[in-house]
């Protein structure tokens, strides 16, 4: 069975779907925002009475909280996004993963035939079952050894992947915020005076050290937020070793460097998820 079979035979009721917090649909933005960092999430499902109202995550701090402190009191029901899309606990991983690249989410709610919440499919917990299977294919004597060679060989020559967005560990997080914005991207990279790496600021970076508790994005510096000598490959390495490294870390963006060491592109889970859906299937 490769890759792409094994996915298609795990129903998402087989894998971990507790990556979420629950909240009332009164509970407020802040509340919500301290619930997730708490539990150190990045989706907040709204429910009433078992049933899925709507979602909150780090795309809707970013877009609708931060720097703006007037909204902070409000009910979450107000700020969460409710056009979801959603999956029973009998559909398979596989599933999962076409959503997540069709509909352009990291994120899709298990719910049951009467709409009652059973958990959030996660990003993570796809990545982290990818991974699982890369490794337990290339550690397979059994296994097609021109199959296992192949998963070694696909690297991000063939991905679609986004320029970077740049910025200086001195630049406000009000700036790195507004690219972030302007551009619907998760995450800027800092570099320095030399166009080097030096940190990457991302939405959790946002939701966790900004959130509801910052109320004036210019006085803070990039720097005081970033994630310091972020995790980054070289552009040509294999994707099943950046899949396994992005599991381990629980990173959603990669820097890829080119031959000079300078941030060359950045590839996101979803950039990889898609390439990967086709290439896994192919190679088997």
């Amino acid at each position: 069975m490769n890759i792409a079979e094994s996915l298609a035979a795990t129903p998402v009721s087989e894998l971990d779907l507790s990556p979420f917090v629950e909240v009332e649909p009164t509970a407020s933005v802040a509340e919500t925002v301290e619930a997730m960092n708490g539990a150190n999430r990045s989706v907040a499902c709204v429910v009433s009475a078992g049933r899925l109202l709507g979602i909150f995550t780090q795309r809707d701090i970013l877009n609708r909280v931060i720097g703006r402190p007037r909204v902070w009191d409000h009910p979450i029901a107000e700020e969460m996004t409710r056009a979801i899309r959603t999956m029973d606990p009998d559909s398979s991983a596989a599933d999962g993963l076409a959503i997540m690249n069709d509909w352009w989410v990291r994120s899709v709610p298990v719910v049951d035939g009467s709409g009652h919440l059973v958990g959030n499919l996660s990003y993570y917990t796809l990545m982290s079952r990818i991974a699982a299977l890369i490794t337990d294919h290339l550690n397979d004597d059994d296994h097609d050894p021109e199959g296992r060679h192949g998963l070694t060989l696909i690297d991000f020559t063939g991905l679609h992947t986004s320029p970077p967005v740049t910025v200086t560990a001195g630049d406000t997080v009000e700036v790195a915020a507004h690219h972030m914005k302007a551009r619907a991207i998760g995450s800027v990279l800092v570099v320095d005076g030399h166009e080097h790496l030096v940190g990457m600021l991302t939405e959790y970076d946002l939701q966790k050290k900004i959130g509801c508790y910052v109320d004036d994005l210019s006085k803070i510096v990039v720097s005081d937020v970033m994630t310091p000598e972020p995790l980054a490959m070289a552009a040509r390495s294999p994707i099943a070793e950046a899949v396994e490294k992005m599991a381990e870390r629980g990173f959603s963006h990669l820097p890829l460097l080119g031959e000079s060491g300078r941030p060359a592109a950045v590839a996101s889970f979803r950039d990889i998820a898609a390439y990967m859906e086709v290439s896994f299937a192919a190679m088997g």
